[in-house]
């Protein structure tokens, strides 16, 4: 497996763009209509949710927006991605979060970090993993020997040899018993046991699996965390 920090030639930062909850778009629609405007007309993207990419030069890391203009300067001695309005940063060492202004807003204190997903992040301290908040609360204490991002609600960890799933408790709902995983999409995910290909639902019930084994990894094995 190969731990993921943050590949300079492999990634692009890009920002999110959030969708409006119901009542926003209910208002938006009925002040449109009032103005003699077609409902669902296009809107300016307010700044702070317009997409960043990352830079670097000279062994520093930075963003720029969509027209070239450098509006993070470079900083910072790696990065990644922007996901749900913040990104991992590394500061002397140790790694914590921007947001869109390059304002670090969780404080650069763990050993390792990536992105959030689902309103999670998994980090590093002295060896072990566990997850923080947007906030850079600690909610589910350090203590696995490897973690995945949360999809669908739950997480891919390790303990000891083999991987099962949490939930966002940090409870093991599907134990330890995978040499591989990956997330789930729509319910399902593809793992690896006794050297075959499996799939199971979020109860951990396997409703597929190989026939016959393989000698060699699964070609796009999960539990990446690229360096």
């Amino acid at each position: 497996m190969t731990r993921r920090l943050i590949a300079p030639a492999l990634a692009v930062a890009l920002g999110l763009t959030l969708a409006p909850d119901a009542a926003a778009q209910d208002k938006a629609a009925a002040q449109n209509k009032k103005a003699g405007r077609k409902a669902g007309a296009a809107r300016p993207t307010p700044a702070e949710e317009a997409p960043l990419y990352w830079i670097r030069e000279e062994g520093k890391y930075g963003y720029i927006d969509n027209t070239g203009k450098v509006v993070i300067p470079l900083q910072y001695e790696n990065t990644f991605g922007f996901r749900e309005g913040l990104a991992g940063v590394r500061v002397n060492g140790k790694h914590g979060y921007i947001d869109q202004t390059g304002k670090l807003v969780i404080p650069a204190i763990f050993d390792g970090t990536y992105a959030f997903r689902e309103g999670l992040a998994w980090i590093k301290q002295d060896g072990k993993y566990g997850y923080i908040d947007k906030t850079g609360q600690v909610v589910i204490a350090p203590q696995f020997d490897d973690a995945e991002d949360f999809s669908e609600g739950l997480a891919a960890v390790k303990v000891g040899n083999l991987y099962g799933y949490i939930d966002r408790t940090g409870k093991l709902v599907i134990p330890a018993q995978f040499s591989h995983t990956h997330r789930f999409i729509g319910g399902v995910a593809q793992v690896v046991t006794n050297g075959r290909t499996a799939y199971i639902d979020r109860t951990g019930r396997v409703i597929w699996l190989q026939k016959d084994g393989f000698k060699e990894k699964p070609e796009s094995g999960g539990h990446r965390h690229r360096r």
